[in-house]
């Protein structure tokens, strides 16, 4: 049972049908189901290839997205203005059920999720099709943040409304997330507190160090440039790093993992690709080096194969 907290509201959703997408899960992994008891969780092995049916479905209960000019709406579809704290910056609030059993039209098993998020954008869904398959990645990209589920972008929509009846549920939304005057909203907790009357210290100082501070500023590290190409059944990725040194080199590392690579540097640079991430956090890392679309692009590929790794 979702109980409300002091930040957190307890809705009502009784999502309607917009329109449904059709992937497939492309790692094997567990998940939870939907139907899992509080006291009993029930998880299910997902298999690689197994159908994920996505339903996107429209509840007046979810929150709003703040108003923004199109230019806004159009970088946030670009993966940029990503940082919460820019007042310009522009998102959807989505609410995602748990995954539930079901089949596809052959009687194969499938899973699938309701997406849930607020009708005012149901509008712009049916006019702009670049703006419905941003919504979708959205979709897609929760799903993958909540479960350890990676998704094929190589989508497809059935000619359905919903994979089942969306089902209606409570669930915990955070109320600063509501536009100011609706019941449900409450302003964000001051982080700045202005105090008028300083107290006068009592601590002494501190004596003066004898040690001399040096005044050349420590350099900072930065993202090398890189690319990748696929060679038959291997990637080969290629990194740029102008003004290495053989003796840097022995402090130098470069680990891979499935979908991770971290380089560094000492004094130069310093590289962390992490294919798990959201499409808009490697657009942000990767923008101002040029290389966002060759993340973007190697994130769709599959998991690195690590033993076979050479450097």
């Amino acid at each position: 049972m979702q109980t409300a907290t002091p930040d957190k509201v307890a809705v009502a959703l009784n999502p309607v049908p917009g329109f449904c997408v059709k992937s497939r899960a492309t790692n094997d992994t567990l998940i939870c189901l939907s139907d899992s008891a509080p006291d009993k969780p029930h998880n299910v092995h997902v298999e690689k290839g197994l159908k994920v049916f996505v339903n996107i479905a429209w509840d007046p209960n979810v929150p709003p997205p703040p108003p923004a000019s199109d230019d806004a709406i159009h970088r946030a579809m670009q993966g940029l203005d990503i940082d919460e704290s820019n007042p310009e910056a522009w998102f959807i609030p989505i609410v995602l059920s748990d995954a539930r059993q079901d089949s596809d039209k052959a009687g194969q098993p499938a899973i699938v999720f309701d997406c849930v998020v607020n009708p005012c954008i149901k509008s712009h869904c049916l006019k702009d099709p670049d703006f419905k398959n941003f919504i979708i990645e959205l979709a897609l990209q929760r799903i993958e943040t909540q479960t350890t589920l990676v998704l094929s972008r190589q989508i497809s929509t059935p000619n359905i409304a919903s994979k089942g009846k969306p089902q209606s549920r409570r669930a915990l939304v955070s109320a600063t997330l509501y536009p100011a005057g609706h019941p449900n909203h409450q302003a964000p907790p001051t982080l700045i507190q202005e105090i008028t009357d300083r107290p006068t210290s009592t601590v002494k100082a501190q004596p003066k160090s004898i040690l001399k501070v040096p005044s050349t500023p420590i350099p900072e590290h930065r993202i090398p440039a890189w690319s990748w190409t696929q060679q038959g059944s291997s990637l080969r990725i290629v990194f740029d790093v102008p003004g290495i040194t053989h003796a840097v080199i022995p402090e130098s590392t470069l680990d891979v993992e499935p979908r991770r690579i971290l380089l560094h540097i000492p004094a130069l640079y310093d590289l962390d690709l992490n294919l798990e991430a959201l499409d808009s956090e490697l657009s942000s890392v990767f923008g101002k080096s040029g290389t966002a679309n060759e993340a973007l692009k190697l994130k769709r590929m599959r998991n690195l194969d690590v033993e076979n790794a050479k450097a």
